[in-house]
């Protein structure tokens, strides 16, 4: 899911791979009037009703689903859906749904006469940028022509200014967070950033650099002769980089140990980070725009203080040539489709993607990465009306009540453990559909320039993060557009966050049959719920405060049943010879186990207030339908390439093992779908935590 929702560095959520960041006060009155959710029926299904006969459809009926619940569950939808050429990996839950979502969106843009209108213009005026090719960086490069890299000064200064305007991110990384022992505190996060592969292992692991780096030195070279270097110059000038790089990536560490707030948590302040990494920061602090900046984390302190070392070491003309390399990298998809098409082949070899996404789509997505709420408004009333929030409303009480009811049965707690459990999970604040109030963007004005536009809202953008730098942290606010596809929970603040992007089918309709929001929203629900207690989030109180609330046996306890998470999906091969990192991806597939625990709880409890037959679609138990939910909304296709790369980045498990490892290890599946215990779907040793 989104690291946006997160404070740098620490990311829990739900969505599958991390994504690029981006004046009324909303009202939770509904167009048909309130309806208490526990009083509606459960509409009967059947294979001539429209949405029972979509369930079906997507069922592969020749599978066992003790044999393989994912592919029984979904096998219909991946015959009927080939991989789209323009995607690495699609989805019927997360692809689909953003597609209609963006097509929504589209609409609202195309008739907007504001600034979001203007934004999203600028962006599809093919033949301006066209014109314009790279004519926009010029300035830049000129900047970068005259730096004298061994003056420090005058490169803090650069660095500075380039990370507010184009977010340049060269040598580290910067940027807002929140203080872990005083939650109520925005501060600075400074740590490790400046390589241009997504994990330090593709530089150092002698297979992945065998498999990648050729294909990245291509890229560079491809990049730097849309500069003005001749094919001979960027050659020689991408093995500088490529050298450089591979020095700062020696620096990282890898994304398993980036996880532990333990470790990443750091205050410095501004008088350690100038006396510990000799390095002009105060130049660099008042370039991007923060002067008088004091409350600083460092994530990686090894990093930072090794940094000067290699700044220092550093080839003058491989600088030049990196930050020239840095600048087109992340500006690529603001200029000539020559440049956007040259910067795409190196993703599309990395991910398997075919083509690139339709324009349409891409400046969608920008539009709303930099001005989401001037068009969110809209998009809820079309979206989100009627009764829908106030049935998730009761859902996530519903659940939360399940959370608190399984406690009870678990033996590895103690009661103080239990009953300060208790106590967080009431804390919890939940942000459903869309925010109290809509940022409002004040001062950002755009001229019709799609690179100057882009410039102009990273410049905002980092003026409105910066500021809040010593201030309080505004609870209510909301760090993602309501119709982003997402959810996710902030340990920090101890909220849950559920935009109405993701409350539409196939996770949650008002017209689904309550087994069928329970077994997918509900999951979902459950699953960031999870995140409270799991590896990382049990670290937080329910204040966010970092610090241990739990007995030291107990905690022994809990860590002997993730490890069992751990081994699990570490025997995983997603393609050959490359197997899920157990590590990496042990908060999401515990809040995965702890999601389908308490929806299905949650939902039987519902099920039993109401007056109706169980059975809803041909035969098909409320029991088997929430199953059957749960995984059809998880059903994806996905290149080889992605796969690999999601394996070694992404947090979460490949969707498959998010449905059949939680599902396998869960004794009610088991009884629902009549799994014997010798079968696949019936873990010979079960893992459990919550």
């Amino acid at each position: 899911m989104l690291a946006a929702m997160m404070p740098r560095p620490i990311a829990l959520s739900l969505l599958l791979l991390p994504a690029l960041a981006c004046h009324t006060t909303a009202t939770q009155s509904s167009d048909s009037g309130t309806v208490e959710p526990e009083d509606r029926a459960a509409p009967k299904l059947s294979t001539t009703d429209p949405l029972g006969s979509e369930v079906i459809a997507q069922l592969d009926q020749s599978t066992d689903p003790c044999t393989d619940f994912y592919q029984y569950a979904c096998g219909g939808w991946f015959d009927a859906t080939p991989l789209p050429a323009d995607k690495p990996r699609w989805g019927r839950g997360f692809g689909e749904l953003s597609q209609r979502n963006n097509e929504v969106l589209k609409t609202i843009l195309e008739a907007d006469t504001g600034r979001a209108g203007a934004y999203y213009k600028g962006c599809m005026d093919v033949e301006t940028v066209e014109a314009a090719a790279v004519e926009p960086l010029a300035p830049y490069l000129a900047q970068i022509d005259k730096l004298k890299v061994g003056n420090t000064k005058a490169l803090f200064k650069f660095l500075g200014k380039m990370d507010a305007s184009v977010g340049m991110g060269a040598f580290f990384g910067f940027g807002l967070s929140i203080d872990f022992l005083e939650p109520d505190l925005h501060i600075a996060d400074l740590g490790q950033g400046g390589t241009g592969l997504p994990d330090p292992s593709y530089y150092l692991d002698d297979a992945k650099k065998a498999q990648v780096l050729p294909l990245y030195q291509a890229h560079v070279g491809r990049m730097l002769t849309h500069l003005g270097y001749s094919e001979e110059q960027a050659s020689a000038a991408a093995i500088r980089v490529i050298a450089l790089e591979t020095e700062i990536a020696k620096l990282q560490k890898p994304p398993e140990d980036m996880r532990d707030p333990e470790k990443i948590y750091n205050r410095w302040d501004r008088k350690g980070v100038v006396s510990r990494s000799k390095l002009p920061w105060t130049t660099y602090f008042k370039a991007i725009g923060i002067p008088k900046l004091e409350q600083i984390n460092v994530s990686n302190p090894e990093f930072i203080e090794q940094l000067p070392a290699l700044i220092k070491a550093a080839d003058p003309e491989a600088v030049k040539d990196y930050l020239r390399t840095r600048l087109i990298s992340n500006t690529a998809n603001l200029l000539s489709a020559e440049v956007v098409d040259a910067n795409f082949q190196f993703a599309g070899a990395l991910t398997g993607q075919k083509q690139i996404q339709p324009r349409w789509e891409r400046c969608v997505a920008a539009t709303n990465g930099a001005v989401g709420d001037l068009v969110s408004e809209t998009f809820i009333r079309e979206t989100f009306a009627g009764d829908s929030k106030d049935i998730a409303i009761d859902m996530i009480t519903r659940v939360e009540a399940a959370f608190q009811t399984g406690l009870t049965d678990l033996e590895w707690m103690d009661d103080p453990t239990r009953e300060a459990a208790v106590g967080k999970m009431k804390k919890i604040a939940n942000k459903i559909g869309y925010p109290e109030k809509w940022r409002t963007y004040d001062g950002l004005e755009f001229e019709g320039s799609y690179f100057a536009d882009a410039t102009a809202a990273n410049l905002w953008a980092n003026d409105f993060a910066l500021a809040k730098i010593g201030h309080a942290v505004d609870k209510k606010e909301w760090t993602w557009p309501a119709s982003i596809v997402n959810a996710g929970y902030n340990p920090l603040q101890n909220q849950m966050l559920f935009p109405a992007g993701i409350l539409q089918p196939p996770f949650f309709s008002s017209d689904f049959p309550m087994a069928m929001n329970f077994g997918a929203m509900g999951m979902v629900m459950g699953h960031e719920l999870t995140h409270g207690f799991d590896d990382q989030g049990r670290k937080f109180d329910g204040d966010g405060v970092m610090r241990e609330w739990w007995a030291d046996e107990v905690s022994a306890r809990y860590d002997e049943r993730t490890a069992c998470i751990v081994e699990t999906y570490s025997s995983v091969e997603v393609q050959p010879e490359t197997f899920l990192n157990g590590e990496l991806t042990l908060g999401e597939n515990i809040a995965d186990f702890g999601g389908i625990k308490d929806s299905y709880a949650a939902y039987n409890t519902w099920a039993a207030e109401q007056d109706q037959s169980s059975t809803l679609i041909d035969g098909l138990s409320g029991q088997q339908l929430f199953f059957l939910s749960f995984a059809q909304s998880w059903c994806t296709v996905a290149s080889p390439e992605f796969e690999k790369l999601a394996a070694t980045v992404d947090p979460h498990s490949a969707p498959k093992y998010r449905v059949n490892i939680p599902l396998a290890h869960f004794p009610e599946f088991w009884t629902a779908y009549g799994c014997e215990d010798d079968t696949a779907m019936h873990a010979e040793s079960v893992c459990e935590v919550w």
